[in-house]
């Protein structure tokens, strides 16, 4: 009925679609890697069923979510090719096998059992590929709390639930307790329900969704960034695709701090006036020719300059950083 009534339908199902889409496309392509021959039929099938899936969308969906999700369904196709390509040769030497030794027909009849077994080990790990971290306050979190049961992919989702007054940094150290930590690799995460703390994430390779966040702040690297329902929230990113905010109020964005790069392939984005980001924040809640009156750029001398990486003395920091909500 109302402009917030189709910002919220636009939101519904544009999360919906693409929060299934993405788990999808993350799930085919930690099987890719572990693929043989007889999987290109089977995940050809599953491939042609998301790019129908997304064709049905088209039109419902906003511009930059069909961009990234066409981005992703070509990645898998180009994926796929490249499967077919290097078991090409091993799947005819493997017929040449089969025909030069003559197998008694029940044993020829007990062998597809066995390789529909060998086919579903390399999916086992999938479901576990996840972590949680969760009900934390009052403390500082490092990057050792991703350490986990061992997996045959190092791509991991993470939800983040319940933390406040706290510091959660996961960028990359030397310290011992972090190493194992360190070959991790963060496919998507999932926050919910953060007060008065500063999330430091550091480099995601998929998407993050936030949700009830009151006088944070958030640094990350990301291909996409929504949040709902938020209040005085500082977000520092480094994103390939505009931003997204739907129901909240006092957003400030800021380019990704130089402070923070960890390794020499991101490079410093250099802004010389910084009420101009990078990327053009998207409000759901004000989908209107005016500016949104929920987000702005911060000023140069809003910005952070002095992050709580270690954990000595990290409350006075936290203190200091957090952006205070205006009544």
């Amino acid at each position: 009925m109302t402009s917030d009534d189709g910002a919220e339908a636009i939101w519904t199902f544009a999360q919906a679609f693409t929060s299934s889409f993405q788990a999808s496309c993350s799930e085919l392509a930690s099987r890719l890697k572990v693929a043989n021959a007889d999987s290109v039929h089977p995940i050809a099938g599953e491939i042609q069923a998301l790019n129908k899936r997304l064709t049905e969308a088209t039109g419902r969906l906003p511009s930059y979510d069909q961009r990234q999700n066409e981005l992703q369904l070509k990645a898998l196709e180009k994926s796929l090719e490249e499967l077919r390509s290097s078991t090409a040769g091993k799947t005819k030497f493997a017929f040449k096998r089969k025909v030069k030794i003559p197998l008694p027909a029940s044993a020829e009849t007990a062998m597809p059992p066995a390789q529909t077994n060998a086919l579903a080990m390399p999916t086992a790990p999938i479901s576990s590929a996840s972590r949680t971290i969760s009900n934390h306050c009052n403390s500082y979190l490092s990057r050792s709390c991703l350490s986990g049961p061992s997996s045959s992919t190092n791509h991991i989702e993470v939800s983040i639930i319940r933390v406040s007054n706290s510091v959660l940094n996961l960028l990359t150290t030397t310290n011992e307790s972090t190493l194992s930590a360190n070959t991790v690799s963060l496919s998507a995460l999932h926050i919910r329900d953060i007060q008065n703390s500063i999330l430091i994430l550091g480099s995601v390779d998929g998407s993050i969704m936030l949700h009830n966040l009151t006088n944070c702040v958030v640094v990350a690297g990301c291909h996409q960034f929504r949040m709902h329902n938020s209040t005085a929230v500082d977000a520092y990113l480094d994103i390939t695709s505009n931003p997204i905010i739907e129901s909240c109020d006092q957003v400030r964005f800021g380019p990704y701090p130089s402070e923070l790069k960890t390794t020499s392939d991101q490079q410093h984005l250099i802004i010389r006036d910084h009420t101009e980001l990078p990327f053009l924040p998207q409000d759901f809640s004000h989908i209107r020719a005016t500016p949104s009156p929920n987000w702005r750029a911060l000023e140069e001398d809003e910005l952070v300059r002095d992050w709580p990486l270690p954990e000595t003395d990290y409350t006075v920091q936290l203190e200091r950083a957090l952006p205070g909500p205006k009544i």
